[in-house]
């Protein structure tokens, strides 16, 4: 993700702070010092890092789950609206998602009661308060956020665990895309409530409830395609028709072919096959740093990603999203068939998308 600081690893998952997370602390660390003094404005930081402490303390908690079940997470990254962990892919067996979606607000409840014993012993429990004054509030705020993030977090709509929980357990009613469909509408109309009654009263719940709506639906789609790809061979969406470099063609050669053409993305071949792949990244980027004398062996990019014309489609999409590429070459004994780009794939959604609807109806 860009713009985010790599900290280290924990469990073995690669942690990152987007920096917009530290000027949110900085930012409120600034206003309450302004209002209420050097003390406060520190408290007042140091609680909302406690905060995002207990919010990855939540997501380290679904990516050790999701590592018992096969999936690996990729990282987190904390964000000013949360933790954000990357996975491979999420479990689809119902128990297996129900388990991982449900630890997290798991975790939050039991920080929140550990923390009530500590503190009950120690001078009591007070009212929640964002911008503590004490230890002793600093603390109590604390029990109360967790509280509140894990009844957030059970509210049965994407992307919040409850939205998993649901699907989990319509799953074992239904097939997989079904559930995730009646999952979407039960959360949808939960957002809906939202917005409408945070339109009167609350625009953060209004927020909140667009946040949904729109989490819900990413969440259909992703699944209607990946049902839609699962048994489709790459060989089948693949270009068949491309352009192919030479390693040492000229940027002023790939130029020419990406002025008069529609490709974006070139193979690169040499002698022993496939050599690298030329992006539109790389071609506009190269213009002005190395100029159009330069060959196109120094510029390509040699971490490109291939795939067999057998591939489901929808692996070869996860290939092209974890690895960050625009495009993959369908290679088969050391020759190059094709190209597929994620434009690509979302032209083939949709034609067999249209002509579903066409077939049903007639």
């Amino acid at each position: 993700m860009n713009w985010s600081l790599n900290i280290g690893k924990i469990f073995g998952i690669r942690f990152r702070i987007h920096v917009t997370f530290l000027l949110l602390v900085l930012f409120i660390f600034i206003s309450v010092a302004n209002q209420h003094g050097f003390q406060r404005g520190l408290w007042a930081a140091l609680f909302i890092c406690a905060v995002f402490a207990c919010v990855l303390i939540h997501e380290i908690g679904h990516s050790l789950i999701a590592r018992r079940f096969g999936k690996e997470a990729k990282s987190i990254t904390l964000l000013p609206i949360g933790g954000v962990a990357t996975m491979e892919e999420m479990p689809e067996k119902p128990a297996q998602e129900i388990a991982m979606s449900i630890v997290g607000p798991l975790i939050n409840l039991a920080i929140a009661a550990i923390v009530f014993l500590f503190v009950d012993h120690w001078t009591g429990v007070g009212a929640p308060n964002l911008y503590p004054d004490s230890a002793r509030a600093f603390f109590a705020g604390l029990i109360g956020v967790n509280v509140m993030l894990a009844i957030f977090n059970l509210i049965p709509a994407f992307p919040m665990d409850g939205g998993r929980v649901l699907r989990g357990i319509l799953a074992t009613r239904m097939d997989y895309v079904r559930a995730t469909s009646a999952a979407v509408a039960v959360g949808q109309g939960l957002a809906m409530l939202f917005i409408l009654f945070g339109i009167f009263f609350n625009w953060w719940l209004a927020l909140i409830g667009l946040f949904l709506y729109i989490g819900a639906g990413s969440e259909k789609q992703q699944v209607v395609l990946k049902s839609l790809l699962n048994n489709v061979p790459a060989s089948e969406a693949m270009t068949t028709e491309f352009v192919a470099l030479r390693s040492n063609d000229t940027l002023r050669k790939a130029i020419e072919q990406f002025h008069h053409g529609c490709q974006d993305d070139f193979p690169v071949l040499g002698d022993k096959g496939i050599e690298g792949v030329l992006t539109r990244e790389r071609i506009l980027a190269s213009i002005h740093e190395k100029g159009l004398d330069v060959t196109v062996s120094e510029i390509m990019d040699r971490t490109f990603v291939s795939v067999n014309p057998k591939m489901p489609l929808d692996s070869v999409y996860k290939k092209l999203l974890s690895n960050r590429k625009t495009a993959v070459a369908v290679v088969d004994n050391d020759s190059v068939k094709g190209m597929i780009c994620l434009d690509g794939i979302s032209r083939y959604f949709m034609i067999k998308t249209a002509m579903g609807k066409a077939v049903a109806g007639n």
